[in-house]
């Protein structure tokens, strides 16, 4: 048997969410399972993450946008692991699982990289206990029973503790301090600043991009433009928000100076042009099925770009038709 690390109880808690939120953050939340606006789960974590990632898979099983879906059937995750997992502790991330946040710091001079998920949902810490004890072994800290597995390849340790009933805390290392030290929340934190505009989403991706290196788009005049038009934006953001039986996905950059900002709108509008104009093309009406073909034009048409300072956004409204656009591409 394989030893457990994070990607594999990953698997059962935030790999799963992130395969099945494909599917189930595309929803409409209704009554409870509405999402919040800065969800609690953030508040677990340290401030200072460049790297946050948020699935409320409560409000997706709710959502009717969800219960569009063509194919009824569970989501199943091809994983001998979580198999493994699934049969000794009875988790099942489609049904236990309400709620994960994920977030990485990348290298930082000494600091090496380091990632921490937290997830919300109904465990049987008896049964999980007993199976991470078979696989690893049991520290304590901060008042917490720590289970630390060693790596697949045995050059690392990953950490698993419940922070309560309701919550399980996984990182890389062998220390979780950084999550159980009791540090507050900081409301200047600049990913917590950004999970209050996009107020309702389901599910959002927020990212400060690293720097681009001078010697991208050295080239021609054409390429210098654009990697210096790449090298403007500094955060981005993509969120999931219901609304009715649609769901809103907006895009949004931020650059560091209103006139960059002006200058990405533009360029987004002339790739709006051309999109329309190859889709209008008789090669793409001869190779693209019809119904694909409708839905990608009826998008870049409504597609809604707008600029505000330094923030150029991009909104697009799906419907459940979407979900049709996967029998175009079964074999007939």
């Amino acid at each position: 048997m394989k030893n457990w690390n994070t990607s594999k109880i990953g698997t059962a808690i935030a790999a799963c969410a992130i395969l099945a939120g494909g599917l189930v953050y595309l929803g409409s939340p209704h009554g409870k399972t509405a999402a919040s606006s800065v969800p609690d789960l953030l508040s677990s974590l340290p401030a200072g993450a460049p790297t946050v990632v948020y699935l409320d898979l409560a409000a997706a099983r709710a959502s009717s946008f969800y219960q569009h879906r063509p194919d009824k059937r569970p989501i199943a995750l091809p994983n001998q692991d979580y198999a493994d997992f699934v049969r000794s502790t009875g988790f099942d991330f489609e049904k236990d699982l309400d709620r994960v946040v994920l977030a990485a710091w990348p290298p930082n001079g000494s600091e090496q990289r380091k990632s921490a998920v937290i997830a919300e949902g109904r465990f049987d810490q008896a049964k999980i206990r007993d199976y991470a004890l078979h696989k690893g072994k049991l520290s304590r800290e901060e008042g917490h029973d720590v289970f630390l597995f060693p790596a697949s390849d045995r050059t690392g340790t990953s950490a698993l503790t419940f922070m309560d009933d309701r919550h399980v805390a996984i990182v890389e290392g062998t220390s979780m301090s950084f999550l159980l030290a009791g540090h507050g929340i900081d409301p200047a934190d600049p990913v917590r600043e950004r999970a209050a505009r996009v107020d309702g989403a389901a599910a959002f991706v927020i990212s400060r991009l690293p720097a681009i290196p001078d010697s991208v788009g050295s080239g021609d005049a054409r390429s210098t433009q654009l990697a210096s038009l790449a090298r403007s934006v500094r955060w981005v953001t993509l969120a999931a928000k219901p609304e009715g039986d649609n769901l809103r996905v907006s895009l949004e950059g931020e650059c560091d100076s209103s006139a960059s900002a002006v200058e990405l709108r533009s360029a987004l509008e002339l790739l709006r042009m051309f999109g329309r104009a190859g889709l209008d093309s008789p090669k793409s009406r001869q190779s693209m099925a019809p119904a694909a073909l409708a839905m990608l034009q009826n998008l870049l048409t409504s597609a809604d770009v707008t600029q505000t300072a330094e923030r150029v956004r991009i909104l697009i409204e799906l419907t459940p038709d979407i979900f049709k656009l996967s029998d175009t591409h079964k074999p007939q």
